[in-house]
């Protein structure tokens, strides 16, 4: 049988197809490397520059609002606030050069990290690990906590 549709016809409905399915990198849950604050910690330290300094090569990356980073946040974080509309461009040019990038939300399972990470992971971030238990779970470990109401993350 043979098809009565020219060829540019054909070529570009063959076009739009692997247009509409192909070059957007999708990321799932899959994607995520889920640590725990131990591992986060060992990761982090293996990185130089110091565990929690201004010129540590780990970035720690708090994607909440700025008013509950102000309220509790690891030390050294970062605030990238990923609610923003600049969150693709913050990240870009405060992760740059910084491995391994560690983020992580309020608890357990936070949608806001999980969101975050899999973001940064798209844009092409190298090495990012998202906390497992989020804050609370790293106070619970008795690790540091710095901000306004650094006992609020324990609650």
């Amino acid at each position: 049988m043979h098809s009565s549709l020219p060829l540019p016809v054909i070529l570009a409905s063959l076009l739009a197809i692997a247009g509409v399915g192909g070059c957007s990198q999708k990321t799932s849950d899959r994607d995520l490397q889920p640590v725990t604050p131990a591992e986060a910690v060992s990761l982090a330290s293996k990185s130089g520059g110091g565990l929690f300094t201004s010129n540590a090569g780990a970035a720690w990356v708090d994607p909440r609002s700025p008013a509950r980073f102000e309220t509790a946040h690891i030390p050294s974080a970062i605030n990238i606030y990923f609610g923003s509309g600049d969150f693709e461009n913050d990240a870009m040019v405060a992760l740059r050069d910084r491995s391994p990038v560690i983020v992580y939300g309020t608890d357990y399972q936070d949608i806001l990290a999980d969101a975050a990470s899999k973001r940064l992971i798209e844009l092409g971030v190298k090495n990012v690990y998202t906390l497992r238990g989020g804050l609370l779970q790293w106070a619970k470990d008795g690790n540091e906590v710095d901000g306004t109401d650094p006992d609020s993350a324990t609650d």
